[in-house]
């Protein structure tokens, strides 16, 4: 006999359609503004570590990182793509009205990160390995982009998948 598997979620309020138009919306203009975003990212992270007196330390590590990877500042790529999917995610959320649902989605976010820093030590340990870098940047992009949303949403929508019992 087959069941839905969240017979419990509640149906999307105005409210709720509201804060989904509206974080859609943040998303897209930083999504189509994120030069823009990138600039002041790197001009806050320059000052913080100017401030602590690691600017040499930020340089250092800049030029340890492949082009093939990034050529923008370390740390305000880290801040722009924990920005997005902490975004994405609670867009997900929003839309999905299930924390079980959410804690699926963030998990395919937790593996492509991971999928990122294996292929990253991997060039790294491999000789600075190309092939490793580029795929691990197009895994970055494909991250930082609303492509998982558009997967995740129909494969996680609630009624969508039946439990048999």
């Amino acid at each position: 006999m087959s069941q839905p598997l969240d017979a419990t979620v509640r149906p999307l309020t105005p409210g709720r359609w509201a804060l989904i138009a509206l974080l859609g919306l943040a998303l897209f203009l930083v999504g189509m503004q994120s030069e823009a975003v990138f600039g002041v990212l790197t001009r806050a992270w320059q000052a913080v570590f100017g401030m602590l007196g690691l600017g040499g330390a930020l340089t250092q590590a800049q030029q340890g990182t492949s082009h093939l990877v990034t050529t923008r500042s370390l740390p305000a790529v880290a801040t722009y793509s924990l920005l997005y999917v902490g975004g994405c995610l609670l867009l997900l959320h929003l839309l999905l009205r299930d924390s079980r649902r959410t804690r699926w989605a963030a998990q395919v976010y937790l593996g492509l990160l991971v999928l990122c820093v294996l292929l990253l030590a991997l060039g790294r340990l491999g000789g600075n390995l190309p092939w490793a870098y580029k795929l691990s940047r197009r895994i970055i992009d494909f991250t930082i982009s609303p492509l998982p949303v558009m997967i995740l949403l129909p494969v996680l929508w609630p009624g969508s998948r039946r439990v048999v019992s």
